[in-house]
């Protein structure tokens, strides 16, 4: 029996439309379906993180360390920012105190500390500067290569500026909260100020669609 060429036709259209239908579900499936609510804040495609060395308050230590159920918040400033630092870092430890309260304590997240001033913020310098905010959180900052390729990555901007007559010097920085997700993935940002509640809510919601990307 010959198929007319009309015919034809016909079954390669559905056959595509099939197609798309197809791959279009499996989009739909995938982190690409991002819930309403979380639009603006998740990433559509989550993005690997390289793993760098830092020196860390508890010593030297790479960064991201995947782990089976732990995120992390990331901040990138310095230590003497005078005001974006200190007003999301106290932000952060108001998320975490809430945390406590809600969340169980295998399932806390690391909350973490970048500066991109490693002149004047050494580890020692830092540790003192981190627990006036939380004894969990963790300051880390690094050689020029892994600070640049840590903030390239992430979509973090800084410049040090230059010194004035007293050697002062300020650094300019984007104020963004970066959250890391469990396989070492940027995962979300979130826009300051940050709403201890509303934060947590997010959070949770974003740990939820993350387990469900992997199914």
């Amino acid at each position: 029996m010959r198929m007319t060429r009309g015919f034809g036709l016909a079954m390669l259209s559905l056959l595509f439309i099939g197609g798309v239908a197809i791959a279009g579900s499996f989009v739909l499936r995938g982190e690409a379906n991002i819930p309403t609510e979380l639009k603006g804040i998740a990433l559509s495609k989550p993005v690997p993180l390289d793993r760098r060395t830092f020196l860390s308050t508890n010593g030297e230590a790479v960064f991201p360390v995947p782990s089976r159920n732990k995120w992390t918040f990331l901040v990138v400033g310095y230590a003497h920012c005078p005001d974006i630092c200190p007003f999301i870092l106290g932000n952060l430890a108001e998320v975490e105190t809430q945390m406590m309260k809600s969340v169980a304590k295998a399932e806390l997240p690391r909350f973490v500390f970048l500066s991109v001033d490693p002149q004047r913020d050494t580890p020692d310098f830092l540790k003192d500067y981190v627990t006036h905010f939380s004894d969990r959180l963790v300051g880390m900052t690094g050689d020029a290569a892994s600070i640049d390729g840590l903030t390239q990555q992430i979509g973090a901007f800084y410049r040090l500026g230059k010194p004035d007559s007293e050697g002062f010097y300020p650094v300019d920085h984007s104020g963004e909260v970066f959250l890391i997700d469990p396989t070492g993935r940027l995962f979300a940002k979130f826009k300051p100020p940050l709403d201890a509640e509303e934060t947590i809510d997010r959070f949770l919601r974003l740990t939820a669609h993350f387990q469900a990307a992997q199914l």
